[in-house]
């Protein structure tokens, strides 16, 4: 619990207790007083005498008075401590990290949180060196960012409640979590965010997307996701107005190779074929096998003179592999006009695919 708070309960402590205390000083020193005064009446006392009983009471009352306060914030003190053990109890026993934050920093963290960042064991050593947990958010697109727009991510989070997932990535490890939030304290503008780990789902999650989206022999993508790609790609193109040029290839006389020495050597060829095109693709290259021995090779910011020579130095490099079975291949290459339909950009392709394998092979053909 956070000093602040444990700081609250004193102060009301403090303040039933002064209550009780001056409550029962007036209500006794009032009894005594009527009690003396209608004894007086009877009795002929002295003034000193009279004086000293006075004293002697309400030293007495006083004394009544302190036991009764001390007994009675000893009980509150005792209750709310055990509820408040209580209650932390259950938050801790939580497997979600449980925090108290507010806009800019952490305040309070439940024993799970350490499980996590276990490089600390209290919040005061964490405190040192980080403000809140957000400072490990990994900014990536459909998670929530430590900052976007101005805003941070409580703001975030509080306005699109739908987008309430972080991607955290800690001592080389990587972890999912879906957050909620509750204002407590309006006051103070405190809220409880709760961490649940979602990493085994998201994990899950991405090895069936890679499964939908990989060729199973070959390991690279495959025609649903040239179908993704092509349409995501170009919707750039036409938006930033850069070139995008696509080429289609295949295998010259892959069938007599399937024919002639089975489909073990004709699988192993396209294995090792696609590793050697792969080595000499760039990173933002996108390489698909889009039918049995025919790829397909989606070209960002590639005019389509620049994808010629791309093409010819792949057509070169296959030319000289030799490995397995010695194979040669021909290409298609087109450019992508703004805002035309893709399907007459594949068909152009390959048409020029067409014309190479009518031209001899082993040949690019631009459209």
């Amino acid at each position: 619990m956070s000093k602040k708070r444990i700081t609250i309960l004193k102060s009301s402590r403090f303040t039933i207790v002064s209550i009780i205390v001056v409550a029962t000083l007036l209500l006794s020193g009032w009894f005594y007083i009527d009690f003396i005064e209608e004894s007086k009446r009877i009795q002929n006392i002295s003034k000193n005498d009279f004086n000293f009983f006075i004293y002697k009471w309400f030293t007495i009352a006083i004394i009544v008075s302190m036991i009764v306060a001390v007994t009675l914030s000893s009980y509150i003190y005792s209750k709310n401590n055990k509820q408040r053990m209580y209650y932390k109890n259950i938050i801790d026993s939580s497997s979600n990290i449980v925090v108290v934050v507010d806009k800019n920093s952490i305040i309070d963290v439940n024993k799970t949180f350490f499980k996590y960042f276990n490089k600390y064991k209290t919040l005061e050593e964490f405190k040192k060196e980080h403000e809140s947990i957000s400072d490990f958010f990994v900014e990536d697109e459909g998670y929530i960012h430590k900052e976007y727009n101005g805003e941070n991510w409580l703001e975030c989070l509080i306005k699109n409640s739908n987008n309430n997932q972080v991607r955290i990535v800690y001592d080389s490890k990587e972890y999912y979590f879906s957050v909620g939030v509750s204002l407590i304290s309006p006051k103070d503008g405190h809220y409880s965010a709760i961490f649940s780990d979602i990493t085994k789902e998201k994990i899950y999650q991405k090895e069936l997307e890679h499964t939908n989206i990989t060729d199973p022999l070959t390991k690279i993508k495959n025609r649903y996701y040239y179908n993704v790609q092509i349409k995501k790609e170009s919707a750039n193109a036409n938006r930033y107005f850069y070139p995008l040029s696509l080429v289609i290839f295949d295998i010259d006389y892959f069938k007599k190779i399937n024919d002639g020495c089975g489909h073990d050597v004709g699988d192993n060829v396209l294995i090792e074929y696609t590793k050697l095109i792969s080595s000499h693709l760039r990173e933002g290259d996108i390489f698909c096998r889009i039918g049995g021995e025919e790829f397909a090779l989606i070209l960002p910011y590639v005019s389509k003179a620049d994808a010629y020579k791309i093409a010819d130095k792949i057509r070169a490099k296959v030319e000289e592999h030799k490995k397995i079975f010695a194979i040669t291949m021909s290409f298609g290459v087109t450019e992508y006009i703004k805002g035309e339909d893709l399907e007459l950009t594949f068909k152009r392709a390959d048409k020029a695919l067409y014309e190479a394998k009518n031209g001899g092979r082993n040949r690019v053909v631009v459209r």
